[in-house]
C-alpha cells in the first residue's frame, strides 16, 4: 500500500493511540492542515475512520453578566418594594421584565396602579438566578431569558479501522507526489500575503481586466452617495467608519454636474425610473472625508471617468487594495483589510455573466464550490453574498458580495443607463487557510517561523 508521507506519519501515531483527536495528533509536531490532510487520505484508503464529536458549552452574555453583578429584575424589584408599594414610576429598574418575571412567580400583585410584594416574596432568601449564573450552573431558563448563550464546538476524531490494525507501518511505500508541498530552505522570501494578493491580481489581468487604482482618502459622496447609501444609513456613523479631521472635506466641484444628478437621486430618483428615498439631501453630508469603506469607492470613481460613448464595451475593470473600518480589532476582524473589487460595463450583460467571472476567479484561487446566497446591499439589485466551500473546516465561509448596480448608481455618473456587473471579495480569509492559521492579526506579522513553514503559495 503506498501513501504520502504525511499520511504515513500520522499512520504511525495512529498505531500507537487506535483513537486521537486532531489536537492531540498535532501535539506530536503536525500542523492544522497536515493533519486533515493525512486523516483524509486515511480515511479515503479505509484505514482510518473520521468521527465529529460535538461539544455544547455555555457562555454569560452582556446582559447575564449584569445580572451575576447586580441581581435579577425580579429580585430587585422585592428590595425595592420591601418598605411598601409602590407606583410604576417610582421603579428605577426596567419594569416589565421585574414585574413580568416577578407576576410569573407569584411575588407581586398589582391594585389601583401600585405594585405590592406578596406572602409568597417574603420567603424568598435569596437571588436564585443570579447565584446560579454565579455558580455557572447553566441551564434551558437562563438561555430562554437570554442571559447565556449555547456554544458548540466540534471535536474531530481519528480512529483505525479493523483494516487499519491489520496494515503493518513496514509495508507502506511511500507515494512520490511531483505536487506535494516542498520544505523552503531559510532564506529571504515574498511574504506568504504578497504571494497571495500578486496571484490574485495576475488572475483578473489574465481574464482580460485593467486595473483602476483609487486613493485612501476619498470623500462621503464616492465612498456612500454615489452608490445610493443613504445620508442617515448606520454605516455612516462614526462607530464604523473613519472621519478626517484635515483634510476635513472634499471639493465636489471636480464631479460636475454629477452631483446635482445623485442629490435628485436621493431625494426624489431623478431620471433613473425610482422614487428616491424621500429625504432632503445635504452636500456638507457628500462633502466629508473618509478613510475608504470598501473598494467600492474606487468602482464609483472609475464609473465617474469612464467616457460611455469612446469606452468599448464590456469595459472590464478590478483592484486589490486596502480598506478601513473602525472594528473591533480581535482574531476575525481588523480596522484594515484587504479587498478585490471588480465591475464590469456593457449592454448585453445579465447575473449568469457575473457569476461566470465569480466562478472562473474561485476555481483560479483553489476553491471547488462557491455558492451565491441572495442578499441586501444599497447599491446592486439583485444581490448576493458570496461564499466558498471550505474542505477543512467543513463549512461555507462568506467571502464577499456581489451584485448589478442599480440604475440609481449607474445613470448619474454615466449618463446613461447599462448594466454594471460589481463584487467586492476578502483576500484575507484566502491567505489564512494558505497559511493555516486562524487569528487573521497574524497576516500582518512578520513571523519567522509561519514564513518559513508556509509553502510557495499556489491553488490546489
Amino acid at each position: 500500500m503506498k501513501l504520502s508521507r504525511q499520511a504515513q506519519k500520522v499512520f504511525e501515531v495512529l498505531k500507537e493511540e487506535k483513537k486521537a483527536s486532531f489536537e492531540e495528533i498535532q501535539g506530536h509536531g503536525f500542523d492544522q492542515s497536515m493533519v486533515a490532510r493525512a486523516a483524509k487520505e486515511l480515511e479515503e484508503k479505509g484505514l482510518a475512520e473520521i468521527e465529529r464529536e460535538e461539544e455544547v458549552a455555555y457562555k454569560l452574555t452582556n446582559k447575564g453578566d449584569q445580572v451575576k453583578r447586580e441581581g435579577s429584575p425580579e429580585y430587585r424589584l422585592i428590595e425595592i418594594l420591601s418598605d411598601g408599594p409602590k407606583k410604576f414610576s417610582e421603579i428605577n429598574i426596567p419594569a416589565d421584565v421585574a414585574v413580568g418575571k416577578a407576576k410569573k412567580k407569584g411575588w407581586v400583585k398589582i391594585y389601583d396602579g401600585e405594585l405590592s410584594l406578596t406572602p409568597e416574596a417574603e420567603k424568598v432568601e435569596e437571588d436564585e438566578i443570579a447565584e446560579q449564573l454565579r455558580q455557572e450552573d447553566f441551564g434551558e431558563d437562563h438561555l430562554a431569558r437570554g442571559l447565556v448563550e449555547r456554544l458548540t464546538e466540534v471535536n474531530r476524531m481519528l480512529e483505525l479501522t479493523r483494516k487499519g490494525e491489520q496494515v503493518k507501518t513496514e509495508n507502506i511505500e511511500e507515494e512520490f507526489n511531483v505536487e506535494a508541498e516542498a520544505s523552503l530552505p531559510k532564506i529571504g522570501r515574498k511574504h506568504f500575503y504578497k504571494e497571495v494578493i500578486d496571484y490574485a491580481r495576475q488572475q483578473w489581468i489574465e481574464m482580460g481586466f485593467k486595473e483602476m487604482q483609487g486613493p485612501f482618502v476619498v470623500s462621503s459622496f464616492l465612498n456612500f452617495d454615489a452608490l445610493y447609501t443613504p445620508q442617515d444609513h448606520p454605516a455612516r456613523e462614526l462607530h464604523d467608519t473613519f472621519f478626517l479631521q484635515n483634510p476635513e472635506k472634499d471639493d465636489l466641484r471636480r464631479f460636475g454636474d454629477k452631483v446635482g444628478r445623485v442629490a435628485k437621486t436621493h431625494e426624489e430618483g431623478w431620471q433613473t425610473g425610482s422614487k428616491g428615498y424621500r429625504y432632503n439631501w445635504e452636500r456638507a453630508e457628500a462633502e466629508k472625508n473618509v478613510l475608504r469603506t470598501h473598494t467600492t469607492s474606487v468602482s464609483a470613481q472609475k464609473l465617474h471617468e469612464i467616457d460611455i460613448e469612446e469606452e468599448e464595451l464590456p469595459a472590464k475593470y478590478f483592484t486589490v487594495s486596502r480598506n478601513f473600518r473602525n472594528e473591533t480589532v480581535d482574531k476575525s476582524h481588523l480596522a484594515e483589510f484587504l479587498q478585490t473589487d471588480g465591475i464590469v460595463v456593457g449592454e448585453d450583460l445579465n447575473f449568469r455573466n457575473l457569476k461566470a467571472y465569480i466562478s472562473d476567479f474561485f476555481e483560479k484561487m483553489g476553491y471547488d464550490e462557491f455558492r451565491l446566497i441572495p442578499s441586501y446591499y444599497p447599491y446592486t439589485e439583485m444581490s448576493v453574498e458570496v461564499q466558498v466551500y471550505d474542505d477543512e473546516l467543513d463549512e461555507w465561509l462568506g467571502l464577499g458580495g456581489a451584485g448589478m448596480f442599480r440604475p440609481e448608481v449607474v445613470k448619474p455618473l454615466l449618463g446613461k443607463e447599462v448594466t454594471v456587473l460589481a463584487w467586492g471579495l476578502g483576500i484575507g480569509r484566502i491567505a489564512a487557510k494558505a497559511a493555516g492559521i486562524e487569528d487573521i492579526r497574524r497576516l500582518y506579522q512578520n513571523d519567522i517561523e509561519i514564513l518559513e513553514k508556509t509553502p510557495v503559495w499556489r491553488p490546489e
